[in-house]
C-alpha cells in the first residue's frame, strides 16, 4: 500500500477490503439558485469539490430535473435555503401513465429533453473542469420515485396504483426506458457511476415491500443494468424505516442510508447483512445545522463511527499494518442542509487527515 493514495486508488482499495492510507470521506449537498443552469450546477460542484477535496463527488443535480421534461413545473425562489416548490403535477389518473413519453436528450430515441441534455452538459462540464482524477457520481432517481413525483407525491401514487395498477406499470416502463439510457450517457460524459436514489418510496410508510418488489424493484434493476460495467454505482435508501436491507443485493458497490432515522440499522447490522457491500454514511445530517455543538456531536460520531469499523474495514490503517476487511466510507445520512455550518464540513473532512 503506498503511504498516499489517489483518490481512484483510496476508493477502489476500499471497496475490495484492501488496506488504505486514511478513511475516505464525501459529503454532499444543493446549491438552489446555481442549480437552475448547467453552468451554475457545474460551477457549484466543482467549486464544492475543490473547496472540501472529497474522495468522490456525488452531483447534487437540480431537485426536479427528473420530471420538468414530462411537464411537472416549479417555482424557484432565488432564495439559496429554500427548495423549489412544486406548482403543477402532469399526471393526475392513472391512465396518464399510459401517455408518457420516452425521453431522449438527443431526440433520436424519443421525444427531445432538453432539461435531461442540460445535465448531461453539466457532467461533461464537471469532468472537463476536475479532470480525470475525481471520481464523479450522477444522482438519477428510481423509476418509483420519479412515478410519485410526476404524481404530485408518494401518496398521489398510491391512490393511482389503487385506480390502475396496469396504467401504472406502463408508466414504469417508460420512465425505466427513458432513465436506464439517460444512466448510460451520464457514464459517456465523465461519471464513474450513478447514485441510485429510492427518495420517498422504499419506505413502508408509504408503500408495503410487496408494493415496492412490484412496483419498484424491477425497474431499478433495469436502471442499474444499464450502467452494469461502472465501477461506483451506489444505491441510496431514504428515510425512517427503510427497505435498504431488502435492496441490499442490487448489484452496486456501494451502500448509504440513514443510519440515524428510526427502524434502520447500524452499519455494523448492515455490514453483517449485506456482505461484499461498500457502506457510506455514519454521520447524523441534523448536526450539521447545529453551530458549535452539533460540530462536536459529528467530530464524535466520526470517532465512535471509524473505531466501531475498525475491525470490519481498513479504514485508518497506517502504511504496512492495515488489515484486508469492510469497506466504508465516512459521509452523512443524506444531502447535508444548504444551511450546514462550513466550520462543521470543513471539520468532518481534516478528521480523516488526522486518523492516518
Amino acid at each position: 500500500m503506498p503511504a498516499t493514495m489517489t483518490k481512484r486508488e483510496r476508493l477502489a482499495a476500499t471497496i475490495a477490503g484492501r488496506p488504505v492510507d486514511r478513511l475516505p470521506v464525501a459529503l454532499w449537498r444543493h446549491f438552489f439558485v446555481e442549480e437552475t443552469t448547467a453552468e451554475g450546477l457545474a460551477a457549484a460542484m466543482v467549486r464544492w469539490q475543490e473547496t472540501y477535496d472529497w474522495d468522490f463527488l456525488k452531483i447534487n443535480p437540480r431537485a426536479s430535473y427528473h420530471v420538468e421534461d414530462w411537464g411537472n413545473r416549479y417555482a424557484f425562489s432565488g432564495n439559496p435555503l429554500v427548495e423549489p416548490t412544486l406548482v403543477r403535477a402532469c399526471v393526475h389518473t392513472a391512465d396518464d401513465f399510459r401517455h408518457l413519453d420516452r425521453l431522449d436528450p438527443k431526440g433520436k430515441a424519443g421525444r427531445s429533453a432538453p432539461v435531461l441534455a442540460e445535465h448531461l452538459a453539466a457532467v461533461a462540464a464537471i469532468r472537463r473542469a476536475l479532470g480525470p482524477d475525481v471520481p464523479l457520481l450522477m444522482t438519477v432517481f428510481t423509476p418509483m420515485s420519479i412515478a410519485a413525483d410526476l404524481a404530485g407525491g408518494p401518496q398521489d401514487l398510491a391512490a393511482l396504483i389503487a385506480q390502475g395498477p396496469a396504467m401504472v406499470h406502463a408508466g414504469l416502463r417508460t420512465i425505466t426506458e427513458t432513465f436506464a439510457g439517460f444512466a448510460a450517457r451520464c457514464l459517456d460524459a465523465g461519471a464513474d457511476g450513478i447514485f441510485l436514489a429510492t427518495t420517498h418510496c422504499a419506505t413502508p410508510a408509504n408503500f408495503t415491500l410487496e408494493q415496492y418488489q412490484e412496483f419498484g424493484r424491477p425497474y431499478d434493476l433495469q436502471v442499474l443494468a444499464a450502467v452494469r460495467p461502472a465501477p461506483l454505482n451506489l444505491l441510496h435508501v431514504c428515510r425512517a424505516r427503510s427497505l435498504v436491507r431488502q435492496l441490499a443485493d442490487y448489484p452496486v458497490a456501494l451502500l448509504n442510508w440513514d443510519t440515524a432515522g428510526e427502524g434502520n440499522p447500524t452499519l455494523a447490522e448492515m455490514a453483517a447483512a449485506a456482505p461484499g457491500k461498500g457502506l457510506v454514511g455514519g454521520l447524523d445530517r441534523a448536526f450539521f445545522t447545529q453551530g458549535p455543538p452539533g460540530r462536536e456531536a459529528l467530530l464524535s460520531q466520526a470517532r465512535e463511527t471509524s473505531r466501531a469499523m475498525a475491525g470490519l474495514h481498513p479504514g485508518v490503517a497506517r502504511p504496512g499494518r492495515g488489515e484486508a476487511g469492510r469497506p466504508f466510507v465516512l459521509a452523512s445520512t443524506c444531502a447535508i442542509d444548504t444551511a450546514s455550518d462550513p466550520e462543521a464540513v470543513r471539520a468532518v473532512r481534516k478528521f480523516v487527515e488526522q486518523k492516518c
